[in-house]
């Protein structure tokens, strides 16, 4: 009994999909930082203060919407979604 359970546990680690990207020390650093400081993720990702960084920092800034931060920061970091190109801050 205690090999089929062992069995049937090996069968699920086949099915979960491996993600193989190339990261370096600074992207892992980047990643914790959008959880933790979301803010601070985004400006270590693009180097420029940017709308990105203020939404970010706007959303980090009130505890109820952190969340949504951390959601916005990663989102940020993997190019899913960016409002830098569409609003132009200080030229």
């Amino acid at each position: 009994h205690h090999v089929v359970h062992h069995h049937r546990h090996q069968t699920l680690l086949h099915c979960i999909p491996v993600i193989m990207v190339e990261c370096t020390g600074r992207d892992i650093l980047t990643v914790i930082c959008c959880i933790i400081v979301p803010p601070l993720g985004i400006y270590l990702k693009s180097e420029k203060f940017d709308a990105d960084f203020w939404i970010a920092l706007i959303l980090w800034l009130f505890l109820f919407t952190w969340p949504i931060a951390v959601i916005f920061a990663i989102g940020y970091f993997f190019e899913m979604w960016s409002c830098a190109g569409n609003i132009k801050v200080n030229g």
